[in-house]
């Protein structure tokens, strides 16, 4: 069988088997600080992660490659956002997918030392990015010392600071999931740009300045696989997502920070595109579109001091269970045709409750961030901000773990790429995760207290 020969999916190392082991995950609670005493502070740094050639390469399972010279850097960026003496810190990371479990714990225990309470730490999804399946890679090593550096740079660097949330509308990307008579079927590419659904062009732009207005970092989520580079790639990339960043940072001056939304099923109208027919001039055109549409919401963005300084956040474990009975001999059976000796190497080792870390985050009350840990559908992303009590709510993909895909219940239920086939979260798992971060973030702005007041109870009539 064929249908996982497109991505690395169980594939990759055996050393992956052990990531998804429902090991015990910490709950980790960093509270609001915001009694007006102490100001909005924010701090980045910026450490360049490429490997040197000859790295094994992530992302394509049907050819393998190898690292062989440097289209664009790869970067680890740090930001640390302070109210007082709460701190959280963001890593976002040119990477396909997200450290293991023991080299993110090494890091967030690190991160202690300069009083982080928390760290999310995520990918971008690029396909042209190392293997980070074993952290005893020598350059897997490399990258934990220079995220650990960066966090400690951004923490010392924090200084009073504005901030600012806008839109951009972002048209690079289609559905590639084709729902037809109940069947899906893969559009992987769509060069003529055909409409397609769901998708969300909406792009979050965070303009954060310092306290004299001078450009200090830009925070861009937008949801879009980096994967027009395809397997004949060899050279180290960040895709599109690293040339809309280059731009933003060329024409602002701020640190441009991507943060992947949920892109599970939505692709680069040119996907996967041959080096022979023009791959390196499309990943610039097509990131540097992105960044224009960035750089236009950008310049009317206003940042302010925040009314209400407050930083907080909370990491916590949310079980999922697995989508296939692996008790059920002839389950068995039928994944180990379906994925071959990985069935060995990576399925068996799967809890049947399974959990997976919840990442949210909220800044002033105001904005608030969802750290997913895989590829989200995009469904996602439109239920959580039209459900969060806060307008400015955006979702992160491939954040604090790897979990593979995350398909909607509808979508699980027609299957396909994504939809049954390399996923094994259990069915509902994105559901779940999307409902629990509405209401953690409600928690963070006051909502759902432990104890409800009188008021709480008001009824109001027209």
């Amino acid at each position: 069988m064929s249908i996982l020969s497109r991505r690395s999916f169980l594939k990759q190392s055996g050393v992956w088997a052990a990531v998804v082991v429902a090991t015990e995950i910490s709950v980790t609670r960093v509270a609001a600080a915001g009694d007006g005493a102490a100001p909005f502070e924010a701090g980045i740094a910026v450490r360049d992660i490429t490997p040197p050639n000859g790295a094994p390469l992530w992302g394509y399972s049907d050819a393998l490659r190898v690292g062989a010279g440097t289209f664009s850097p790869l970067y680890a960026r740090a930001i640390v956002f302070q109210v007082g003496e709460q701190r959280v810190g963001v890593v976002t990371l040119d990477l396909g997918r997200m450290p293991t479990p023991d080299v993110c714990a090494r890091i967030r225990e690190a991160a202690k030392g300069v009083g982080l309470g928390e760290v999310m730490i995520c990918a971008s999804h690029t396909h042209s990015a190392p293997v980070m399946e074993s952290s005893e890679m020598p350059y897997v090593k490399q990258m934990e010392a220079a995220i650990v550096d960066a966090l400690r740079e951004a923490a010392e660097k924090a200084r009073p600071a504005r901030i600012g949330v806008g839109r951009a509308n972002i048209d690079i990307a289609h559905n590639r999931r084709v729902i037809k008579d109940g069947k899906c079927y893969m559009m992987w590419r769509n060069a003529e740009r055909k409409p397609t659904s769901p998708v969300d062009p909406e792009a979050g732009v965070i303009r954060i300045d310092t306290a004299d207005g001078r450009p200090l970092a830009v925070l861009v989520n937008y949801a879009c696989h980096p994967v027009i580079f395809g397997p004949d790639n060899v050279e180290y990339s960040a895709d599109w997502p690293g040339e809309m960043c280059r731009l933003v940072k060329a024409e602002t001056g701020a640190e441009c920070f991507f943060l992947q939304g949920g892109c599970g099923d939505i692709n680069p109208y040119m996907d996967k595109t041959a080096l022979g027919e023009g791959a390196r001039d499309i990943v610039k055109a097509e990131g540097e579109k992105a960044g224009r549409a960035v750089l236009a919401a950008w310049s009317g963005i206003e940042s302010t001091v925040p009314a209400q300084p407050a930083v907080s956040s909370v990491l916590e474990p949310v079980e999922v269970g697995v989508r296939w009975n692996l008790d059920d001999p002839k389950q068995v059976e039928i994944l180990k045709q379906v994925y071959g000796p990985a069935y060995d190497l990576y399925m068996a080792h799967i809890g049947k409750n399974l959990a997976v870390p919840l990442g949210v985050m909220v800044l002033n009350n105001t904005l608030a961030l969802a750290f997913m840990p895989g590829e989200m559908f995009v469904q996602f992303q439109l239920d959580l901000k039209r459900n969060s009590p806060v307008p400015d709510t955006f979702l992160c993909g491939y954040a604090n773990a790897f979990h593979a895909y995350f398909p909607t219940i509808r979508d699980a239920a027609i299957g396909g790429y994504g939809g049954a086939a390399a996923t094994y979260v259990g069915v509902g798992a994105g559901e779940k995760l999307t409902a629990e971060a509405s209401i953690q973030i409600a928690k963070a702005v006051g909502k759902f207290g432990a104890i409800s007041g009188a008021g709480d109870f008001e009824v109001l009539e027209l």
